[in-house]
């Protein structure tokens, strides 16, 4: 969490960082800053408030982060623009060199951010070339610093998680209801769902409903989602076709992960059957809840996040599933992690797979998401929760949503 900073700085000896910013979005920025509606480059002294930089016409917002503002004026910017202003390349690249040399940023200096690589580099290079004894940290643990940051949440953090929960939530509760308004056209696996005028529902109707949704309740449908019927099911990350029609009886995955109005993203997944569940979907399903309720008994405080995913790993096994451990590349049966870390990204730290260095701790906020993928079978089923873990270690749903399997539908 932010209260690690210093600390970690000091122990990846790190005497600076720089957050590099333009337009683009930016969540090392964010984070910093509590999502201040500026563009400014963040510079951080260990030991030391951080100072955002920031165009003149950007004070007032910048002031929001808390953090020392400063503009480009601080840094000679006038009399570099004299010099330099019919060459922006190389006013930009002056002026970048001027940061370090007003705040006295010397010795190893970690570099984040999301901004155009075209802009970034040469400034960068400049920078490693200069007479500023500054050293840029490029080793694993320097890169791996807002990792570590992100790895745990703070008491407001939390609460930004609780809030896109809960109006996730609201949405798929919508949507399931929008669903059971309409009508099977006969009782048979692959009949046509229709509405009052019996034409088809698409999913492209369906993908409207659910961002109309998200709209009105503040949710920001940053990355899309998920919902695919049948074969697209049972290919993890295929977002589903619009123009396809619903069936009875296929498998459905939703898997929604908006965009809070703090900035924090839910993420959830609900596998659905319209009507019915064949039979082979339904005990696909119940294993996944069973591998699922298996991880939910199982998590505690101290454990390695690994151990989940090999806990999975062997149940999927024993019962015939393949997986990508014991048939590297497969995709069929259990073919990805069992989660990963939720907050200003959609996936970050920690991370659930058989390879994670993590382990469980207080404040971690993370994804539990088993699932069987048989895609040339015509069908995926996916069951995901994101929980954190409290002040007392103790394990909290974020999530709070019924697991049921059929979604029921009117008939005529």
């Amino acid at each position: 969490m932010r209260s690690d900073l210093d600390r970690l700085m000091d122990e990846y000896n790190l005497d600076a960082i720089v957050v590099l910013s333009d337009e683009t979005p930016n969540t090392f920025r964010d984070y910093l800053s509590g999502r201040a509606k500026a563009h400014g480059n963040i510079f951080k002294k260990r030991g030391e408030q951080a100072v955002i930089v920031v165009s003149g016409m950007e004070v007032d917002e910048a002031a929001k982060s808390g953090l020392r503002v400063m503009t480009h004026h601080d840094f000679d910017f006038a009399a570099l623009y004299e010099r330099f202003g019919d060459q922006p390349a190389r006013l930009r690249r002056e002026l970048f060199l001027n940061y370090f040399r007003k705040l006295g940023i010397r010795g190893r200096v970690g570099v984040y951010g999301a901004v155009a690589i075209s802009s970034a580099l040469p400034n960068l290079l400049a920078l490693s070339e200069s007479d500023l004894e500054v050293a840029l940290a490029l080793d694993e643990d320097a890169l791996s610093l807002f990792s570590r940051l992100y790895e745990t949440k703070d008491a407001a953090e939390i609460a930004a998680l609780q809030e896109a929960a809960r109006l996730t939530g609201e949405v798929v509760r919508r949507t399931r209801d929008f669903l059971s308004a309409h009508y099977a056209q006969d009782d048979a696996v692959g009949s046509s769902v229709v509405d009052e005028a019996g034409e088809p529902l698409t999913i492209g109707a369906v993908r409207r409903f659910v961002q109309a949704q998200e709209a009105a309740l503040g949710l920001l449908d940053a990355q899309g989602f998920i919902f695919a019927q049948g074969r697209d099911a049972g290919v993890p990350h295929s977002v589903g076709e619009d123009a396809q029609a619903l069936e009875v009886g296929r498998s459905i995955v939703f898997d929604i992960f908006p965009q809070g109005r703090s900035g924090y993203y839910h993420d959830m997944t609900r596998t659905w059957c319209l009507g019915r569940a064949p039979e082979e979907v339904q005990t696909a399903y119940d294993q996944v809840m069973g591998a699922f309720n298996m991880v939910m008994e199982a998590l505690a405080v101290g454990q390695p996040a690994s151990r989940y995913q090999v806990m999975v790993l062997d149940y999927f096994e024993g019962l015939g599933h393949p997986t990508q451990r014991s048939q590297p590349g497969t995709m069929a049966g259990y073919v990805h992690s069992l989660g990963h870390g939720i907050g200003l990204n959609v996936h970050e730290a920690p991370n659930l797979s058989e390879k994670s260095k993590h382990v469980l701790q207080i404040g971690n906020a993370f994804t539990v998401e088993p699932g069987l993928y048989y895609p040339e079978r015509g069908y995926g089923v996916r069951i995901e929760d994101s929980v954190y873990i409290d002040a007392s270690g103790a394990i909290r749903r974020l999530t709070d949503f019924p697991y049921d399997l059929v979604v029921p539908l009117r008939r005529r």
